[in-house]
């Protein structure tokens, strides 16, 4: 009997031994597995603050838009975007990202072409590296009539107008419907956006059409874009630089005074120039002008008269009125730094985005003067 307790004993020992261990396996593989989850939690977070490094340099160089890579981008990277670490937006403590131009890119920046390499940075020195190339996708607009400036006055006059931001080839009725659409108007504040729309009646609503805005009729919205500033202080005097031809200031020879009566070319879609006015322009009731490029007038522009452009339209006038009242046909877009703006009469100012190509690529000319959004090409991740 004694000799069948002691076996007993030894049995249930090595029964609780062998539970004990199975316990601490179980706990070892716990521990392990809340290891493995949370490594690939924080290697998750570590992927996102990359992909946000990318986004948001990508961001900064759409607004407002990018003219070369090495000029606009690369250049003043540390003041654009800078080297040091950046926090994810929220309260996302131990989660930021660096983005940099690629230190041995796989293959060389360009004017149109370059890599950028974003590290995120996660919980417990987590950490994830994706690379991007990017390119350019062509000159952009915020909308067929785009006005950067804030404080603005609208006024709409009858019904016989069309502002239309669905894209349009040069010279056609009709609206490619494969490809992208801005707005009609565009701002850069929500407050000129509503100005504009209550200035616009019932019936005269569908005259603006292009990208749909949530509840309403007319493609009228803020945009990210050019401010008033670069415009006139960047783009203007980059454009204005360009060799002469293409360049030809006050082809009507009135000094800072324009009032165009009779026809009047200014370039054509053949041979694209760029036409600058230095002073309020007015096409009068017998004018009749016709042009294709880039048209930059430094003050008013007043349309009463005819006018057929193919291109862009730069007004730079800070306190002037455009009107736009008699028979006037825009391929293209117009940017007018006015704080005032009236559109009636037979007008209509048609999105293209084949006449921004127009206008950026005028022969004799670097074709760096235009803003240009950033897309990607191709991206890798480590």
């Amino acid at each position: 009997m004694k000799s069948n307790r002691g076996s007993s004993m030894v049995f249930a020992l090595l029964i609780m031994l062998g539970v004990l261990a199975l316990g601490v396996a179980g706990l070892q593989a716990a521990a392990s597995g809340l290891t493995l989850s949370n490594n690939y939690k924080t290697g998750v977070q570590a992927i996102q603050a990359a992909e946000s490094g990318i986004v948001h340099a990508i961001g900064i160089m759409n607004n407002p838009g990018v003219l070369t890579f090495p000029e606009t981008v690369v250049t003043p990277w540390s003041t654009l975007i800078g080297y040091s670490a950046l926090t994810m937006p929220g309260n996302q403590p131990g989660i930021s990202y660096t983005v940099a131009p690629t230190a041995s890119p796989p293959s060389a920046t360009t004017d149109t072409s370059m890599w950028i390499t974003s590290i995120g940075q996660g919980p417990g020195e987590a950490t994830r590296t994706i690379s991007a190339h990017l390119s350019l996708t062509g000159p952009f607009t915020c909308g067929a009539i785009d006005l950067p400036s804030s404080g603005i006055n609208a006024d709409f006059r009858g019904q016989a107008f069309t502002v239309d931001g669905n894209d349009y080839p040069m010279g056609s009725e009709t609206p490619d419907p494969t490809l992208d659409t801005t707005l009609g108007i565009s701002t850069r504040a929500q407050t000129d956006a509503d100005t504009i729309t209550t200035a616009l009646n019932d019936n005269q609503e569908a005259r603006v059409m292009g990208t749909a805005v949530p509840n309403q009729v007319a493609s009228v919205a803020p945009c990210i874009g050019p401010t008033t500033n670069y415009v006139r202080d960047t783009l203007v005097p980059n454009i204005l630089g360009q060799p002469s031809p293409p360049v030809v200031t006050d082809p009507e020879g009135n000094g800072n005074r324009n009032n165009i009566n009779g026809n009047l070319g200014i370039g054509s879609v053949a041979h694209p120039q760029i036409t600058y006015f230095a002073g309020d322009t007015t096409i009068k009731a017998n004018g009749n002008v016709s042009g294709a490029g880039i048209l930059i007038v430094d003050g008013g522009l007043t349309i009463t008269g005819s006018l057929s452009f193919t291109g862009l339209i730069i007004v730079r006038g800070s306190t002037q009125i455009t009107t736009v009242t008699g028979n006037a046909s825009v391929y293209g877009a117009i940017w007018t730094t006015d704080l005032s703006l009236t559109v009636g009469g037979s007008a209509a100012v048609r999105y293209s985005s084949a006449a921004l190509n127009l206008a950026a690529t005028i022969p004799q000319t670097d074709g760096q003067y235009l803003p240009q959004h950033v897309k990607v090409l191709a991206w890798s991740q480590t």
